[in-house]
């Protein structure tokens, strides 16, 4: 009898053992999301991401926006040099500044999980480092950028779900009710043709995008013309100038940290100058916030309606309000009228230049 109950006793604490054993491989698995990035990929992500390296300005303005600055590590470093993004959200001054070819060694040693770039010429050695890696851009490879204006968002929400999320669907549908609302304006009586100066980095006036681009997008929603849109270049078309003067566009946008700098180079260039829409003062500046807000962003709505009141006198548009609201509503800041003034001139929030040309 005594040996009985030792017995069913041994095989009681081996039961336990076995169920115990199990539950811990039951908890111990890492449950996984599988997104499909803008290139077409399936990614396989955990879902309890804590440090991500977000090299790409648009998702890194959109995860701010959306409550996930604090899992973000590091950010492209165009991010970093702007002022306005530690004015906005402080703990971006605390962001690794990393470029497009960061090593997959350098995010191992900073702890990275993730990594969401914009330029994937490096993307292959992160992935085998065993990093997953997403990839979003401001272009699309198969045709008009239209519903891509909201994949970075989706993929976020996505990737991260519960309020990032929630928020994802909101900016989408701020997204889309600007679009509504421009699309309502009587379309103009000729399609004007528009330069776009891409100033984010020091790269000159004839540092321009090409067709399906997000600046494409933005001109097409606004019944405007992309004047390099024929190059049907994918990402940034270096114009010479011979095709400048060709283009002659209508008017001009300049968008960027370097548009002082641009601007003054346009002043000081004889074939520039000389262009009809400089000498009819059609030169526009973009606002710079977070980034520049010709980007995909939390402010695309506000640049939606700002891009379309160039072109249309009739629609009463205050892009100072729009901007204030927007930015208190996705960063929780309050900008003055003097912020305003100063973001449009692409001026930081003490009124200096953002970045001094080398």
């Amino acid at each position: 009898m005594k040996k009985s109950l030792i017995v069913i006793m041994c095989l009681f604490l081996l039961t336990g053992c076995g169920m115990k054993e199990v539950g811990l491989t039951e908890t111990s698995e890492v449950r996984t999301v599988t997104v499909t990035d803008m290139e077409g990929n399936q990614v396989q992500i955990p879902n309890d991401i804590e440090k991500v390296a977000c090299i790409s300005q648009s998702a890194t303005d959109l995860m701010i926006a959306f409550g996930l600055g604090d899992k973000i590590v590091g950010t492209y470093r165009s991010f970093t040099y702007n002022p306005w993004a530690a004015e906005i959200y402080p703990s971006a001054k605390n962001y690794k500044p990393y470029s497009y070819s960061v090593s997959a060694e350098e995010l191992l040693d900073n702890g990275v999980e993730l990594v969401i770039i914009q330029d994937t010429e490096n993307a292959d050695a992160i992935r085998e480092a065993g990093i997953p890696v997403i990839a979003v851009h401001q272009y699309s490879p198969t045709g008009p950028f239209d519903e891509e204006v909201f994949d970075t968002a989706r993929i976020l929400g996505e990737i991260f779900g519960g309020e990032a999320a929630e928020k994802a669907r909101e900016w989408e549908q701020d997204v889309r009710a600007a679009i509504e609302e421009v699309s309502a304006l009587e379309k103009p009586a000729r399609e004007e043709s528009v330069y776009y100066i891409n100033g984010e980095k020091q790269k000159g006036l004839f540092y321009s995008d090409g067709g399906n681009s997000m600046i494409s997008f933005l001109l097409s929603t606004a019944g405007a013309a992309l004047a390099t849109e024929k190059y049907e270049v994918l990402n940034v078309h270096k114009v010479s100038d011979e095709e400048m003067l060709a283009l002659d566009p209508d008017a001009m946008l300049v968008g960027g940290a370097y548009q002082n700098y641009l601007m003054e180079e346009l002043e000081k260039s004889d074939l520039w100058s000389n262009l009809e829409c400089v000498k009819k003062r059609r030169v526009y500046r973009i606002p710079v916030a977070m980034i520049g807000i010709e980007n995909v962003s939390a402010e695309t709505p506000v640049m939606i309606r700002y891009t379309a009141s160039l072109f249309h006198p009739e629609y009463d548009y205050d892009l100072a309000n729009d901007l204030k609201d927007n930015v208190q509503k996705y960063f929780h800041y309050e900008l003055s009228d003097e912020d305003v003034q100063n973001m449009c001139n692409a001026l930081s929030p003490e009124g200096e230049v953002m970045v001094h040309a080398e």
